[in-house]
Order: structure tokens, then C-alpha cells, then sequence
């Protein structure tokens, strides 16, 4: 095989380029991309690859180059545009049939769906969720949890927390650490670990790269409008189920119902059907006829009602808003369009 050579997708004609043999393939361009290549062998295209920060995704060699080494060379090319980023923790998606070209590679297999498989390289999260373990001194008894994005906390939020915690010995509370919404993850953090201090079993921690995150759950952090399906919700309850369930020993866990977003109550549906006696869904709390949500929250902030706010978040939370830093979060909200997060 001659010299293969890579070229940065940047114009607009060469991502028509990428979509279009994507599609040839039948596989979907993700708009979350933030660099891409295409392999050439003189005028000759031979595959393309992506990232979406540290996640390695839309791998594809044609059928003529497959066996001659393309993704291996399309895979180092990508982790050493990593190594430029001082990222040393990635991800990969592709299809069943490249598993075993990647752990030759030195991946490990997180879990795999019937169409996707995610492995991960660099770390490895047993050894992250250890390390977590160890950070918040975290024994073998049994455990409930709640796994909340809080942007921004709510008393809805708070409601589900208080019933969950009547429940269990001891409730972990897991905050998303992607930094995706509008209220920065340790804002969040801290307000949630602020509103629920009178609980003395609670233990709030993040998710770290896991769980509702643009790795495991890329489409969760899509418009309210690109519907998921089941197939896109799967990766992210089986990281839930083969390592958080395993490792920190959780029996339960619970959900608020959700009234409004299709996308997460079909989250909620595949984790029920997966996990039926493990999942506890608890009713959404109201004020009057008004069910309290984080999106309701966001648009009453962004037409600056903070009285009218007041009535749907805990102290925590309004205290937060009073402070520079919320007022930062509050004019962002104000100059940009909403979306669902």
C-alpha cells in the first residue's frame, strides 16, 4: 500500500464529502464533531475518522482498504491529535465488526449494544469508580441512588431526593458532571450538596465521564426536538448496570416521572425495561396545578421573574442566583435561546 494520507475535514465540500461516504455505509454523521479526517491513498478515499473532543467516533474504511491497516493508522493519527489536546482519557465508538482491531490496539470493551460498541483507552472505570469509592469513604453496605443533572436544582429535585432517602441506608446522589447546561457542573455541585445537608445519609458525587454524559448518552444533550430512540439510551443503563450497580452495591434507583420530555422518558422506559425491579419512579411535585421542572425554572430566569423562581427552588439554589456567579449564569440564560439544557 502507497502513503496514506490525511487531510483535516474544514470545508464545507469536503464534510459533504465525509457525510456522503457515511452514508454510503449507512451510518450517521454525529453534528457533535469537532475534527475529522479523510484518509487518502493518492485521489483514492479510503476512510474517514473523528472526534468529538476525547471521543473517537464515525470510523469507516471502504471495502477496498479494509485489512491494510487504514483504521489502525486513522486511530494513531486521532491519538496524537489527543495527545496535542493534553487528553489522556478516550472513548471510542464503532460498529461490532472493528472491536477486536481496537483491542489489539490496547482498548478494553466497556459495553457493546447490538449495533455499537464502546471501549475505552488511556484509563478505566473501575478504576475511576474505586477511586471514588476511596474520595468519599464509601463501604459495601446497600445503597439507593439518584442520578439528577440539577440545572438548576429544584424543590422537584429535592422532593425526589427526600423520598429516596426515607428508603435507603444510604442514598448516592449523582450529579452529571458533564459540563453541557447552562449552570456550570461544580455550580451545580455545590447547590446540591448545599440543599441537601440536612440529610445525613446522602453522599452527593459526580459521574465523572460516565452516566448522561456526551460519551455515554451523546443524544441526551440534543435539542428537545432530534428524538432518541432506545438503541441510543442503551450504552449509557449499561454502564449504569455492569459497573455503578456492581461496584457501589445500589439496590435501587429512583426517577421522577417525566410529564414534558419524550427524550428522557424514553431514558426512563429503557431503564425500566432493563431494570424493572430496581426502578423506582416517584410522582413529579407540584405547586397548585404547576408540576415544577428545571426547564420552567430557566425560562422564568431568563424573563428575569427571580421572585416568581423563588417559589420552585430551594434556598440553595436562589442564594446561588443572588451571587456574581449567578448573575453570570442568569445573563447567559437571558442573551442566548433556551434549549434542554
Amino acid at each position: 500500500m502507497r502513503m496514506v494520507r490525511f487531510k483535516e475535514v474544514l470545508l464545507d465540500s469536503e464534510k459533504e464529502t465525509q457525510i456522503a461516504l457515511l452514508e454510503k455505509y449507512n451510518l450517521e454523521y454525529e453534528y457533535d464533531i469537532d475534527y475529522a479526517v479523510l484518509a487518502y491513498e493518492d485521489d483514492k478515499l479510503l476512510g474517514t475518522a473523528s472526534l468529538a473532543r476525547n471521543v473517537m467516533k464515525c470510523f469507516l474504511v471502504v471495502k477496498e482498504a479494509q485489512g491494510k491497516q487504514v483504521m489502525t493508522m486513522m486511530y494513531e493519527h486521532l491519538l496524537d491529535v489527543l495527545e496535542e489536546r493534553n487528553i489522556d482519557h478516550y472513548f471510542v465508538y464503532t460498529m461490532p465488526n472493528n472491536e477486536e482491531i481496537f483491542e489489539q490496539l490496547g482498548m478494553h470493551v466497556l459495553v457493546r449494544t447490538m449495533n455499537t460498541v464502546l471501549l475505552e483507552g488511556g484509563q478505566h472505570i473501575k478504576d475511576v469508580l474505586k477511586r471514588l469509592q476511596e474520595d468519599y469513604q464509601l463501604d459495601q453496605r446497600k445503597k439507593h441512588c439518584v442520578i439528577i443533572n440539577g440545572n438548576p436544582m429544584t424543590l422537584g429535585h429535592l422532593y425526589l431526593i427526600e423520598e429516596a432517602a426515607k428508603e435507603a441506608e444510604q442514598l448516592l446522589v449523582f450529579v452529571v458532571s458533564e459540563d453541557a447546561s447552562s449552570f456550570p457542573f461544580e455550580d451545580r455541585f455545590m447547590i446540591i450538596k448545599k440543599a441537601t445537608k440536612h440529610l445525613k445519609n446522602v453522599v452527593v458525587l459526580p459521574t465523572e465521564n460516565y452516566l448522561v454524559s456526551k460519551i455515554t448518552f451523546p443524544k441526551y444533550f440534543l435539542k428537545e426536538d432530534q428524538l432518541i430512540d432506545a438503541e441510543q439510551t442503551m450504552i449509557d443503563v449499561l454502564i449504569y448496570k455492569e459497573y455503578f450497580v456492581k461496584f457501589f452495591n445500589i439496590k435501587k434507583r429512583y426517577l421522577g416521572e417525566e410529564p414534558f420530555s419524550y427524550n428522557t422518558n424514553k431514558y426512563n422506559q429503557v431503564l425500566k425495561q432493563y431494570m424493572n425491579g430496581h426502578i423506582h419512579i416517584i410522582p413529579r411535585k407540584a405547586i397548585g396545578e404547576q408540576v415544577i421542572s428545571a426547564s420552567k425554572v430557566r425560562k422564568l430566569i431568563k424573563a428575569n421573574k427571580l421572585a416568581k423562581v423563588k417559589e420552585y427552588v430551594p434556598s440553595a439554589t436562589y442564594e446561588f442566583l443572588q451571587s456574581k456567579k449567578g448573575q453570570k449564569v442568569i445573563q447567559t440564560l437571558i442573551d442566548r435561546e433556551l434549549g434542554r439544557h
